[in-house]
């Protein structure tokens, strides 16, 4: 019997775009060599709401998208409009954990509005595939890259995402098709 490979499940959170979730759902599956499903979508839970932060708690979306999983081969993936935070951060544009399998990418601070710059829809969804990349790489045990163009490069700022490239360096390809 085949080992079957492990499906990639996207999961929109709250009130998100569904034609930005579709594109990024077509995109993704081809980079990981997996097929991908996109669900209805979940109401953001407010227990991960934080009323003093006016944020969410990305550890507690983690814990939600975990219980979507149909089994523990799934990989699944959240994406939201919402400020998310971890507590030793500020915000995070995304957070994931290998041992779940699952992760989260915010749409929040991708838009340029959020720096007091005009908004530019040319820019939102090149950094969000780029930080959704980045984020199912960590999903799929690969760690960061030191290769600044690299798409699994930890980047500090936006111009960081805006810089490095759609695609993993050679090196980070190499590693995530012996892990995949």
């Amino acid at each position: 019997m085949p080992i079957l490979k492990t499906k990639i499940v996207v999961v929109p959170l709250g009130d998100v775009d569904f034609m930005i979730v579709n594109k990024l759902a077509a995109e993704i599956g081809p980079v990981f060599n997996r097929s991908i499903d996109i669900l209805k979508g979940m109401k953001l839970p407010t227990e991960a709401h934080n009323v003093i932060r006016n944020q969410y708690y990305a550890t507690v979306l983690l814990s939600k998208l975990e219980r979507t999983k149909a089994n523990s081969r799934e990989k699944v993936l959240g994406i939201c409009e919402e400020d998310l935070y971890l507590p030793s951060e500020n915000f995070v544009l995304g957070y994931s954990d290998h041992l779940s399998g699952t992760a989260v990418v915010s749409l929040y601070h991708i838009r340029q509005e959020f720096y007091g710059l005009p908004e530019d829809d040319g820019k939102i969804y090149p950094r969000l595939f780029k930080e959704t990349l980045h984020q199912l790489a960590h999903i799929f045990d690969l760690t960061e890259c030191k290769n600044s163009k690299c798409v699994n490069y930890f980047s500090q700022i936006m111009l960081d995402i805006d810089n490095k490239n759609p695609r993993f360096c050679d090196i980070c390809r190499r590693k995530l098709t012996t892990q995949v």
